[in-house]
């Protein structure tokens, strides 16, 4: 894959719709990973989605625009490793109005 690609895994786990990402959540790519969580909110029906940051290495301010958006509207997010895992927290505590997470 390349350094500054995003790989958008679309899948269905149960009623849950899934989008899995790997790469770099950035730029134009931002925009594809809009357009495909809007596709899936026509699609979904009363399905959940969840996002999952699976090997996302980098995230830009309109990313992480993007991902508080999802969230405020229902969207979970899943992240694993240590700099998604903060991002997650980060978006998820400005959505409470506190700004940091504690454990």
């Amino acid at each position: 894959m390349s350094a500054s690609m995003l790989r958008i895994f679309n899948d269905q786990q149960g009623d849950t719709v899934v989008l899995r990402l790997e790469g770099w959540l950035r730029g134009a790519w931002v925009d594809e990973l809009r357009a495909c969580w809007q596709r899936a909110r026509q699609e979904r029906g009363d399905r959940e989605i969840r996002i999952e940051l699976v090997d996302v290495r980098v995230v830009d301010a309109k990313g992480k625009a993007l991902l508080s958006e999802m969230h405020r509207a229902g969207v979970a997010i899943v992240a694993y490793g240590g700099l998604m895992r903060a991002i997650r927290e980060e978006i998820v505590a400005d959505a409470r109005g506190k700004g940091t997470v504690t454990p």
